[in-house]
């Protein structure tokens, strides 16, 4: 075993692996990572299963040593990183050995969410069957919190090194482009004014820096409801809500369980991974597509990876 120390945690970082599943009817977040597809790449690159629970860190600023060699992987947004004070490349394994430092700097405008895996996993306990932190709720992770300078974390190693694996070019996603995110009709969908629809899939909007786990506001032309207030109802991960003054707010991994605004869509997953990652400012659009079409594809991508893991 290896004992991981954090020498620098100065925003957000977290334990997260696929979240919760079958627990929202007692009220609790579903969670786990933001990006799904770069937390399988980093978990394949150090030769983990892909699930096995990771450290999800926010726009950068985390430090990390070992007593140890263990080997990691990082991927998810381009935050600078360093291996002591050698520029490291993302999206690929190497080997962290004692006396050396970790260093995750600011994200470069290319991402939000960086993801560190680490060689055999972490010593973490299930909480719901996740070690997924959700630090609202004081549940899950390191004892219910986002990570600190001085928390020791204790990995599962078999065997700690394993051979260098980098990702091709051309399968590490872009996340500094406008986004086009394809939706299926919400709860509410038909009971938006026709004008409102034609507004919300002919406008552009951009994210604001109003975003969290919980869900990203977007702003442009405000998409008028004029139905008055509804009742709650349960929120899937994606859907679009629209709040009282027109705003769009797509709900992500730890949104609450029911919601009282209107929905007008639901975003498909796959195109989630790439919206947590994109920052403020950044253009996004909305098209109608297919659902039997998104779920092909969501399934192409789980049987993927599911193959790599077996």
């Amino acid at each position: 075993m290896a004992k991981l120390t954090v020498t620098r945690a100065d925003f957000f970082a977290s334990i997260q692996d696929m979240g919760r599943r079958q627990t929202q009817h007692m009220g609790l977040a579903q969670s786990g990572v933001a990006d799904e597809h770069s937390f399988f790449r980093a978990n394949y690159l150090v030769g983990n299963d892909l699930a096995t629970p990771v450290i999800e860190i926010i726009t950068g600023l985390f430090s990390i040593t070992t007593d140890v060699p263990v080997t990691m992987a990082l991927t998810g947004a381009d935050m600078s990183a360093t291996l002591n004070k050698i520029p490291l490349s993302p999206w690929q394994s190497f080997v962290l050995m004692p006396g050396k430092l970790l260093e995750i700097n600011n994200s470069r405008g290319n991402g939000i969410y960086g993801y560190l895996a680490v060689k055999g996993g972490l010593e973490i306990d299930l909480c719901f069957n996740s070690a997924s932190t959700v630090e609202r709720e004081q549940l899950g992770g390191y004892q219910g919190r986002k990570l600190a300078v001085g928390d020791e974390l204790t990995t599962i190693l078999d065997r700690p090194l394993c051979p260098t694996l980098s990702t091709p070019p051309d399968q590490i996603p872009q996340f500094d482009r406008p986004l086009t995110l394809r939706i299926m009709p919400g709860y509410d969908h038909d009971s938006f004014p026709d004008e409102a629809k034609q507004m919300f899939l002919s406008s552009e909007y951009t994210v604001t820096t109003r975003i969290d786990r919980t869900g990203i506001r977007l702003e442009g032309p405000p998409i008028v409801w004029g139905q008055g207030d509804i009742l709650s109802k349960p929120v899937a991960l994606g859907v679009v809500q629209i709040t009282n003054d027109g705003a769009p707010v797509v709900l992500l991994k730890e949104r609450q369980t029911t919601g009282g605004y209107p929905m007008i869509g639901v975003v498909s997953r796959l195109d989630l991974f790439k919206l947590v990652q994109a920052f403020p400012g950044t253009p996004i659009y909305f098209a109608l597509a297919d659902p039997l079409r998104l779920r092909s594809e969501l399934m192409r991508f789980y049987n993927f990876w599911g193959a790599l893991d077996s």
